[in-house]
């Protein structure tokens, strides 16, 4: 990794985590961690922060054409590893907002979520997948548990997707199942 990247990555790390000592708590107030698979040989970690009772860039009633899905803001840090080669690992720090819309009106509710979001990583190539560039997109949809009625802590297993939709060739993108716990502050 070159010089500058290491610096802009460096920063941005620190942006996100000095953001969250920064924000009021009502609008910092959730951690997870979570782990992740690939079929490609990709294992991973992620740890991440999530702001909810955020600034809404939609208009309610844009947001009640498509179901009323509460926004979030989330900035998570990512490693990934070649199960077959194990010093061969990527990072990542990603940026995105969430939809969620809840699925049940059970007193441990399921939800639904979505978000499309920006990452930047660190190596451009891992276990023979070639990304080509630092600046990656993360699309992901997952299903949610809130197992917890008094914490709301919650589980939840979802689908994730790097590329960067062929800004450059080649553009073999990282697919990876994800199992998260998260947990309000």
């Amino acid at each position: 990794m070159n010089k500058t990247r290491k610096i802009l990555y460096s920063l941005l790390l620190l942006a996100v985590f000095a953001s969250t000592m920064i924000l009021p708590k009502s609008y910092a107030d959730e951690l997870h961690a979570a782990v992740s698979y690939s079929a490609s040989d990709i294992d991973g970690l992620r740890l991440g922060y999530r702001w909810t009772d955020a600034w809404q860039p939609l208009p309610a009633s844009w947001l009640a054409a498509i179901g009323s899905p509460r926004v979030h803001y989330e900035a998570a840090i990512n490693s990934w590893k070649n199960t077959q080669e194990s010093s061969e690992r990527i990072n990542a720090l990603t940026f995105s907002p969430v939809l969620q819309w809840r699925l049940t009106d059970w007193k441990q509710p399921l939800y639904l979520e979505a978000g499309i979001g920006v990452s930047l990583f660190d190596e451009q190539q891992l276990a023979g997948r070639e990304l080509s560039i630092s600046f990656q997109f993360e699309d992901r949809i997952g299903l949610s548990w809130e197992y917890n009625q008094e914490s709301k802590a919650r589980v939840s297993l979802g689908y994730s997707h790097y590329s960067q939709a062929d800004l450059a060739k080649p553009n073999d993108g990282l697919d990876l199942w994800v199992l998260s716990w998260h947990v309000p502050l």
